[in-house]
């Protein structure tokens, strides 16, 4: 087994990056970096230097018509998607590179993947803050929940308090229990209650960052280009907004201990 170095994740990352976006223009598709891809797009220009992930971000409609585009076309990667993947209990869409596999300890798998780059929803919230708060934690201890579900053994949270731990634990027991598919299903169906267009709230309810998600809906809707490792890809205007309530001062790099990636995974050619 050969592994992909960084700069090769990296590359076949960028790679499927470039195949997503042409798809994108050729539908009239809206779609953003997000994350840590828009933070690195913003600050160095491209991929975080210790980073090898790329995180998208799309309007439900666009998502779903994304979705059903793959599905029906013949495309250079596969899609991972729950409706259109068997064993696939994740929110968001992956689509990988098919001349690489991953190997990873910490969570279960049951469908090929190799190199991938992340496809987030991005789902109304409702009208005001108060509602969109409330509507943002609908489902969210089964999204807790289908989080453990994955989990192949308990481990330490690198990013939480070790207060949190004993949730944590308990959750991962029950999801012993729990039967992924439904479960993955009725927070998905939760997830779309609140229609994007007309909503003045949204965000990515099933993003990492919980309530930072939860941004004004015309954040979503305005878009520019920029440059990411020299390819224009489309960011959304606001995205010092966005960025500065994820991140804080976003351009202050993080203390040298912390410039090191958080994933387990290996990636390795096929």
């Amino acid at each position: 087994m050969v592994e992909l170095k960084l700069k090769e994740v990296q590359r076949v990352a960028l790679d499927l990056l470039i195949e997503f976006d042409k798809i994108c223009k050729e539908n009239s598709f809206r779609y953003s970096l997000g994350g840590g891809t828009l933070l690195g797009a913003i600050r160095h220009g491209g991929f975080i230097p210790w980073d090898d992930d790329i995180d998208i971000m799309m309007p439900r409609v666009d998502y779903e018509k994304f979705l059903e585009y793959c599905h029906h076309d013949n495309c250079g990667f596969d899609c991972l998607s729950l409706n259109y993947t068997e064993n696939y209990f994740d929110l968001f869409t992956r689509i990988s590179d098919r001349r690489t596999y991953l190997v990873d300890d910490s969570r279960e798998i049951d469908y090929k993947m190799g190199v991938s780059i992340d496809i987030f929803p991005i789902d109304g919230l409702g009208n005001n803050d108060s509602i969109a708060l409330r509507n943002f934690n609908k489902g969210r201890f089964k999204r807790e929940l289908l989080v453990a579900s994955k989990w192949k053994k308990y481990f330490r949270s690198e990013t939480r308090s070790i207060l949190f731990e004993p949730v944590r634990m308990l959750l991962f027991l029950m999801s012993r229990f729990v039967n992924k598919q439904k479960l993955c299903q009725s927070v998905d169906a939760t997830c779309q209650l609140n229609d994007f267009e007309t909503s003045h709230f949204a965000g990515c309810i099933s993003g990492v960052y919980r309530e930072k998600e939860i941004m004004l809906a015309s954040t979503f809707k305005n878009y520019q280009t920029i440059q990411f490792e020299g390819y224009d890809f489309d960011i959304i205007l606001d995205y010092d907004a966005y960025l500065t309530k994820h991140y804080g001062n976003y351009m202050q790099l993080p203390p040298i201990e912390q410039q090191v990636s958080h994933h387990r995974a290996q990636y390795y050619w096929r």
